[in-house]
Order: C-alpha cells, then structure tokens, then sequence
C-alpha cells in the first residue's frame, strides 16, 4: 500500500487554480499511472497535498491535448465526461468514505458513499456546496490544473478532527480522460487493478506530518 506524507502549512491557501505558489512547492509531488495496469498513461496527472487546522488541500495538474466538459451544475454526474476525483477514508472503516469530484470547468460533485464491498454501492449527494475549488487552464502547455480546499469538518468520522501529526487516514485519487478518439484513460494514484474506482481496499494511506 503506497503512502503520501501530507505537509502542514500555518497560512490558508488562496485558491485559484495557480500551483506555483510557495507553499505547494514544498508538497511531495506524485504521478497518477493507468487504473488497471499500473503503466504510464497517455496524458500525464500529477497530484499534491497539504493541510492545515482547518483544509485539507489537493491540487492536479493534467495533461490534456483534448479537453471534453460541458457539465457545469453542482452534483452533476461528471464522470461521464472528463474529471479529477478524491476519495477519503477518515476512520479507515472502507464500507465508508467521502467522493469528490471536479471537471475542467470547476463543476464539483461531493458524495458521500457507503459501500459494502460486496453488493450495490449507495452515493448520497451532498445538498451544500462547502468546497472551494479553481481551475485554469494553460493552452500553450495543453494542460489544465485543479485546486481544491476541502474544509476539516466534512470528515465527522475521523478520531482527531483536525488531525494531529502522524495520524493517518486512507484515500486515493483518480482521473477519467477521454481522448478525441473516444476512448478512455482512468488513471488513479494506487492502481486498484481494473478501471472502477470503488474499490477501497486499494486506498493508500494520508500520513499528516508536520514537515
């Protein structure tokens, strides 16, 4: 099970889609690979995090010589055309974690997802948008980046609330991309071997850490 040392800053982000900020230059940087395989995709996605007493923030930066959204509603079903996504475990109970999804338009999805690891996978969509979330687009490098706080308080579950230093959680995160030639590329950061995303036993583990 891979593992991501989330950093601790003191100062809140400002989001706007712009990753060249100081602080996430200190975040450890990680590259997603193909859902099934493991192998480098097509089209790169890099991830990072960090947190502080009050977020804990995710930024992506994809790749993307053909971007394809028209969805632009809160809850929309997003996945059906291109997205980023954070799944988060805070009491590593897996029949139990939060979904969150955002498109190239900054469209935002937010479920919370109770999955029995066998049978029918229940989503419940969240009725308030608390997230803030960005994204810019950058047409000379065919890319796009997404940013995104999501405030300590959606996780009721978890033991410490904010975490303390060395508390670990379980998350992954993903990328569906869908290609001019219509095919799809479903990239995520702990492969779990086939292209479906539910699969929370593959979760890696969220190690916050003060440096």
């Amino acid at each position: 099970m891979p593992h991501y040392s989330c950093r601790k800053i003191n100062a809140d982000l400002q989001i706007d889609g712009d990753l060249d900020k100081a602080e996430w230059q200190l975040a450890e940087r990680v590259q997603l690979t193909d859902a099934a395989t493991g192998a480098s995709p097509i089209q790169r996605t890099e991830a990072k995090l960090l947190w502080n007493d009050r977020y804990l923030y995710v930024a992506f930066e994809c790749q993307d010589d053909y971007v394809r959204a028209t969805m632009q509603g809160f809850n929309d079903k997003l996945y059906e055309e291109e997205v980023v996504e954070i799944f988060i475990d805070d009491d590593g109970d897996p029949r139990t974690y939060i979904e969150i999804e955002l498109n190239p338009l900054n469209a935002c999805l937010h479920y919370s997802v109770h999955n029995p690891l066998r049978g029918r996978i229940l989503t419940y969509a969240r009725t308030e948008m608390n997230l803030v979330t960005a994204v810019r687009h950058d047409t000379e490098r065919s890319a796009w980046t997404a940013e995104l706080a999501i405030p300590l308080t959606e996780f009721v579950t978890a033991q410490h609330c904010p975490p303390l230093p060395g508390d670990e959680w379980r998350f992954n995160l993903y990328r569906i991309d869908r290609p001019r030639d219509g095919s799809i590329e479903f990239s995520a950061w702990s492969p779990p071997g086939e292209p479906q995303f539910h699969k929370p036993l593959s979760f890696g583990g969220l190690r916050f850490t003060e440096e």
